[in-house]
């Protein structure tokens, strides 16, 4: 993230905090912690979030978190990055293990209303879809009759799956992972047909993770719609706005072709 959206992000703060004091308790661990905890994904996405030999994190996801920091301290660097299942993220977040998660997490009314979360804005609107080798020979979703299909468990995509080949009259095999690396590298070496996610994850995994990329489709049907964004603790609207409001100000530096 490149200085003057930080300085933009910073800014964001001093505006949110200027009128009274409305702070709970959320922003105020943060603060007198002097440190921001961010759950991330575990296995991460390339080009959303990944660590690097050396521990740093990159990546559009973590570049929240750090305007977060730099809003919070001036410090886009003050953030410790929790790398969390798709099983641990809300848990994590509900316990205060984590103050924020920016790691792809799709806003459905069920997470936003029962779980006593917020989630903040879209940071980036995907679909769920499927990837295949082409030597399996399909071109449609709709060719995937019977096939087994590799798909990361408490996500939004095992129910979207179901729902996709129920209203289709088809059946499928689900081989249901908790950890990305592990589904990755059984639909690689050939334990499943397919492999299902959002699509952004598709192409990060194609790129970054596949023997060969060009051996592996994206099949063309995109069976659901997945805004993703960050996810706070409902009750802290000051914290929620800090985060709302470093997000706008990222979007804002974008569409002025700010870049230094």
């Amino acid at each position: 993230m490149q200085r003057f959206l930080l300085t933009l992000a910073a800014g964001t703060a001093i505006a949110v905090s200027s009128g009274p004091a409305f702070a709970g308790k959320d922003l105020d661990n943060v603060k007198a912690r002097g440190q921001l905890i961010c759950g991330v994904a575990v296995g991460g996405i390339a080009g959303f979030m990944t660590v690097d030999n050396q521990g740093k994190w990159t990546g559009m996801n973590v570049d929240v978190c750090r305007a977060v920091s730099a809003a919070l301290f001036g410090d886009s660097e003050k953030v410790k990055y929790v790398p969390l299942s798709g099983q641990q993220r809300f848990t994590a977040l509900q316990s205060g293990e984590v103050d924020l998660l920016s790691n792809n997490s799709t806003w459905t009314l069920t997470r936003d209303t029962a779980l006593g979360l917020d989630f903040t804005a879209v940071t980036y609107y995907d679909g769920q879809g499927f990837m295949v080798n082409k030597k399996l020979g399909v071109k449609s979703a709709k060719d995937l009759n019977g096939a087994s299909i590799c798909v990361l468990s408490s996500s939004t995509s095992e129910l979207n799956i179901a729902d996709y080949f129920r209203t289709h009259g088809m059946t499928f095999k689900p081989v249901i992972f908790e950890d990305p690396d592990q589904s990755r590298a059984a639909f690689f070496t050939g334990r499943c047909d397919a492999y299902s996610g959002d699509q952004a994850r598709l192409y990060a995994t194609r790129a970054a993770n596949a023997p060969n990329p060009d051996d592996y489709i994206v099949l063309p049907e995109i069976i659901s719609k997945e805004p993703l964004g960050p996810v706070v603790r409902h009750g802290d609207n000051q914290f929620a706005d800090v985060v709302r409001w470093s997000q706008y100000a990222m979007l804002e530096a974008e569409e002025y072709g700010i870049t230094s």
